[in-house]
């Protein structure tokens, strides 16, 4: 062995052979475990055969026995044990249902007779309910009087525009002032009136003071 070239070698290509001496491990390994599985995968299906077969034998023993058994027993007894027989599961379990007549019925998850119970705030929601009717109530009577309002200010309305206007207190004081004698000059200055109005004034009271 060449000691000069060990001790040349560095840590790197100690550490390519470890690395190369761990990959041929582990395919070691993996070539044993793929061995032990074909193994294990073959084997089972030999020993389900025999099982099966040895099963088939004790069955057909079985069977065989006893149809050497029944055909050795009395016809008579073989009727007696049919009819002592105790009937089949389909009627009894036909008849489980069936519950007896004293029996009581049984109580159902709910009672339906029962009233349900009340909401939490069906209280104040009724009390919220009465005030709403309640303001729909006055506010349908204030509704009914400005109806009534309005209907009486209508017809004042109508009466105010169908009667005559007042007569203007100037007017009656030249009315007044024509009757005693005063001309159209001195009431147009005194009432503060136009020459033509004092005149009409004038002329209207000469007329009903001749037809007097």
């Amino acid at each position: 062995m060449d000691f000069d070239l060990l001790g040349s070698l560095g840590w790197r290509e100690g550490l390519i052979a470890v690395i190369v001496l761990l990959v041929t491990y582990i395919i070691v390994l993996y070539l044993r475990m793929r061995r032990l599985q074909r193994g294990g995968v073959t084997s089972p299906p030999l020993a389900a055969q025999a099982a099966q077969a040895a099963a088939y034998a004790a069955v057909q023993e079985s069977a065989s026995e006893q149809g050497a058994a029944a055909t050795a027993v009395d016809p008579v007894v073989a009727v007696a044990a049919a009819v002592s027989a105790p009937p089949p599961s389909g009627s009894a379990s036909v008849a489980a249902p069936d519950a007896p007549a004293g029996a009581e019925p049984a109580s159902p998850e709910f009672a339906w007779n029962e009233p349900p119970a009340g909401m939490p705030g069906q209280a104040w929601i009724d009390s919220l309910q009465r005030e709403v009717y309640q303001l729909r109530c006055e506010v349908d009577e204030l509704r009914t009087e400005v109806l009534a309002a309005r209907e009486d200010f209508r017809q004042q309305s109508r009466q105010s525009t169908g009667s005559p206007p007042a007569a203007a207190p100037l007017y009656n004081d030249a009315m007044q002032m024509a009757i005693q004698g005063h001309d159209a000059t001195t009431i147009a200055h005194h009432c503060g009136i136009a020459r033509a109005e004092a005149d009409l004034v004038v002329a209207l009271a000469r007329n009903r003071y001749e037809g007097v």
